[in-house]
């Protein structure tokens, strides 16, 4: 049996376009392509400008390519059973599937989802586990259920997290593991030959969007929390310097001068700044005013006026 499968995806997600392209190599056959609507497009791991979303690849290949804005919608939920998938794979999709559409599948609706579950449900798992400064991160495939993130684990694979982690690298290093488990999902399907086990309920999260504010730095923090916010988000994470909303980019964790409060600009160095934190002390490397050029932070510290002594934040 080949199974019949219809893949649903972010075609701005490096995330899904990869599996999209293991799935491409994998034995099946392709019957359907779902696109996320324009609108729900956003990633924090988006893909290049130049690369072609997994829409256009499929449009070539004469495959269905759509892109519901409610993928719970009768006349959808049509479409899919008129095309008789046996598999859906669903690689960061973000629309929440309900009993109708899921019942489509004649074998499995299957979820990859980018953390270990039951912990990290939701949006952003990457970011999220990164920002908690989880030491172990990696994939679940499990199955879609009208729960967010809730179904039985199908399979599971582990990485290590890095002290510099960034969202990408962290992507990089879990599609490095996770892309294979596309063709074991489509090998394993006619026989339902996968080790299904129910979540546990102990260790389960769950996290949503990401806001402007997740990105503004609070300086009571200790410096090694906001040096690894920086670090999973480059050129993202901002507080306001001379009152302007102002971007950094590279940091690490020093020793802080005695008596210095958090948000205190304790030096000016000839590249470097560097700003107490509640604990330590952050050293900056690079930095930008709203959409400018970044630029070593020393050099905009003293273009915005700012000397040794000053309060940000």
């Amino acid at each position: 049996m080949t199974p019949r499968v219809v893949f649903l995806g972010n075609s701005q997600s490096v995330f899904s376009n990869r599996h999209f392209r293991a799935l491409l190599e994998t034995p099946c056959e392709l019957v359907g392509v779902v696109d996320a609507p324009p609108s729900r497009r956003g990633s924090t791991n988006p893909t290049p400008e130049d690369t072609p979303p997994f829409t256009q690849t499929a449009r070539r290949q004469g495959t269905p390519a759509l892109e519901p804005d409610d993928p719970n919608e009768p006349g959808f939920v049509a479409a899919m059973r008129d095309l008789s998938p046996d598999l859906f794979v669903a690689v960061g999709y973000p629309n929440i599937l309900k009993v109708d559409i899921l019942s489509v599948p004649h074998i499995v609706a299957a979820n990859f989802h980018a953390s270990l579950l039951p912990a990290y449900r939701g949006k952003h798992p990457v970011f999220w586990a990164l920002r908690h400064g989880e030491r172990t991160a990696g994939l679940t495939v499990h199955v879609m259920d009208p729960g967010i993130d809730t179904g039985d684990i199908l399979y599971q694979v582990r990485v290590r997290t890095r002290k510099d982690d960034t969202v990408g690298t962290l992507y990089d290093r879990i599609m490095d593991k996770s892309v294979k488990l596309v063709e074991q999902l489509v090998r394993d399907a006619p026989d339902e030959s996968w080790s299904r086990q129910k979540q546990s309920e102990p260790g389960a999260s769950y996290f949503s969007s990401v806001s402007e504010e997740d990105f503004r730095l609070d300086w009571r923090m200790d410096a090694s929390t906001i040096r690894r916010w920086i670090a999973i988000t480059p050129g993202k994470c901002f507080s306001h310097l001379a009152g302007q909303q102002t971007f950094f980019t590279g940091a690490e964790e020093v020793p802080s001068p005695a008596g210095a409060s958090p948000g205190e600009l304790v030096a000016i160095g000839r590249t470097h700044c560097t700003i107490a934190a509640g604990v330590r002390a952050v050293r900056i490397r690079r930095a930008r005013v709203g959409g400018a050029e970044e630029r070593p932070a020393a050099r905009l510290f003293r273009e915005l006026g700012l000397s040794v002594g000053d309060r940000v934040g």
